[in-house]
């Protein structure tokens, strides 16, 4: 990898250094634009779309709600499109769901779809805000409220984006890997190119890398699947066979990374350390696997990104202004703090729904971090 830190690399890095400094002080409080899983309060500020616009007033009249999933393959995809669409319904809305299984195209019909077929309130799961653009537009010309969820960025049409901040998770996630190889070593980084949030959490860690001459990094540009990423790592464990010739794996997010973990415990390699992105529920098995080199994730609540989305949707209807960019809460849970961070995410029940001995996690890992809630702070108040 070339090593010149360029401007922007090193600019990316001092932006993510306030962030991280903003995100410390309201740790504590939760005093930002979004509390955690305790409150489902969406945040005020910025312009709503339909004040004063030019386009065409949101419609009214009994609640017909489309929601367009790209995928639901992780219990992120799943939290999101429940936490929406039990919100709604607490509303008393009728709510369609749609399923793309991960085709971007059918993802695009499926939002035509919901469209014509008459919502008054469109909420998009996922996908490219370029792609995204051209339906979004006509959602809004028919006076369709439109809010997406895990996008990454506010698509124009649309009231706002709801999720969590990428740059900060993949500050968070990088920080905790790298500590663990103690910033030296062979870094592997999983991703799919092409997928906005991803390619975000890459860029990244390629800025922070810059600054740890003695970590090379190596880009592998994978798929979604689990089993192409464990076939990947398999051919990268055999070109390495020797102890310290691997120090990490990067992964984009949780299920993913799932395929490399698999790999390296079946070649009892438990010296080298994974981190990744989302706290599935599936996660936390695999941080306390036996010979598990899994490390640390970034837990983020998807089920709130859900009810959140529902919510600024609903204030814009009502003619509530509503910010053009919606962060949730999230935290890093390691093996020492992981009973505390999965239950904040999922309750007590998690241990029973994941087949995990509470007790024995404890003993076996004494639980000596603290949970700390990150987010970005609006200076909006």
């Amino acid at each position: 990898m070339n090593r010149s830190a360029t401007a922007g690399a090193r600019g990316l890095v001092m932006l993510l250094a306030g962030l991280l400094a903003v995100a410390l002080a309201s740790a504590c409080s939760l005093n930002g634009p979004v509390t955690d899983a305790t409150s489902g309060t969406a945040p005020t500020g910025g312009t709503a779309a339909a004040a004063g616009d030019g386009q065409a007033p949101f419609l009214q009249g009994p609640l017909t709600v489309g929601i367009a999933a790209r995928e639901i393959v992780n219990d992120y995809n799943r939290d999101i499109v429940a936490g929406a669409e039990e919100a709604f319904r607490a509303q008393g809305a009728t709510v369609t769901t749609t399923n793309a299984g991960g085709d971007a195209t059918r993802h695009i019909n499926n939002i035509q779809t919901l469209v014509n077929s008459g919502v008054n309130v469109l909420v998009i799961e996922l996908g490219d805000p370029a792609q995204l653009g051209p339906v979004v537009a006509q959602a809004r010309s028919k006076g369709v409220v439109v809010v997406t969820a895990g996008v990454g960025s506010t698509v124009p049409g649309a009231v706002t984006d709801v999720g969590g901040d990428e740059s900060l998770m993949a500050e968070m996630m990088t920080r905790s890997l790298l500590d663990a190889v103690n910033y030296r070593g062979d870094l592997y980084a999983f991703w799919v190119p092409g997928a906005p949030l991803l390619e975000t959490r890459l860029r990244v860690l390629q800025a922070m890398v810059q600054d740890y001459p003695d970590v090379r990094l190596h880009l592998q540009p994978s798929d979604f699947s689990p089993a192409r990423v464990q076939s990947q790592m398999q051919a990268i464990l055999t070109s390495n066979p020797d102890a310290g010739s691997i120090a990490g794996v990067w992964g984009a997010y949780d299920q993913m990374t799932s395929g490399a973990v698999q790999a390296i415990q079946q070649a009892n390699r438990p010296e080298i350390a994974v981190a990744s992105i989302d706290g599935d529920r599936a996660t936390f098995p695999m941080l306390y696997a036996p010979n598990s080199p899994f490390v640390a994730t970034v837990v983020q609540n998807a089920q709130l990104i859900g009810q959140l989305a529902a919510q600024a949707a609903l204030d814009a209807r009502a003619g509530k202004p509503v910010a053009p960019n919606v962060f949730t809460t999230a935290w890093v849970a390691t093996r020492h703090n992981g009973i505390a961070a999965a239950e904040r995410r999922y309750g007590p029940g998690i241990w029973e729904q994941v087949k995990l001995d509470r007790a024995e996690v404890e003993r076996q890992w004494p639980q000596t971090q603290d949970v700390v809630v990150m987010q970005p702070m609006s200076p909006r108040g």
